[in-house]
């Protein structure tokens, strides 16, 4: 009997390629939300820092109002506290802006994740049938291989008892 050929092996291989490539897409994806995951970090210190800075200069400036100031001294204090307010809200805009652009990462993520199971799945079944099919043929090989046998010892038995 002619040795096993499963026809469906270019399927099964385009199948194989395919579950590759996206798996190679969601190491992509997983390095880009690592990479994202660390900018926003560096964004909550850098809005910490600015927050802190702020309030630490709005303690100075309540401390020396205490001690009376003059009206330049005021405006220079009030514009410099403006400053540091608006540094303030950008590092906040800034770590919203990159909290999302986190946020669809690990949507890409999730969604590269499904494509790799269903790729997956289609393989297994592929794989799955290719081994159910690669049985039956051993086993009708395996059988006519017995018919053949049996075939050759009725032969036999037959010609003994023909030669008595």
């Amino acid at each position: 009997m002619a040795p096993f050929r499963y026809r469906l092996q270019v399927l099964l291989d385009q199948k194989v390629k395919q579950e590759e490539a996206v798996q190679q897409h969601l190491l992509s994806i997983q390095r880009t939300l690592r990479a994202q995951q660390q900018e926003l970090d560096a964004c909550r210190r850098e809005q910490e820092h600015a927050d802190a800075t702020l309030l630490h200069r709005r303690a100075e400036i309540d401390a020396q109002m205490a001690g009376g100031a003059q009206g330049e001294w005021w405006r220079i204090r009030r514009n410099h506290l403006a400053r540091l307010q608006e540094d303030c809200l950008c590092a906040a805009d800034a770590t919203r802006a990159q909290q999302l652009r986190v946020t669809e990462e690990e949507e890409n993520l999730e969604s590269a994740r499904r494509d790799l199971a269903a790729c997956s799945r289609a393989v297994e079944v592929l794989e799955k049938h290719r081994e159910r099919l690669a049985s039956r043929h051993k086993k009708m090989a395996e059988q006519k291989e017995a018919l053949e046998q049996e075939e050759m010892a009725n032969v036999l038995f037959l010609q003994k008892r023909s030669a008595l």
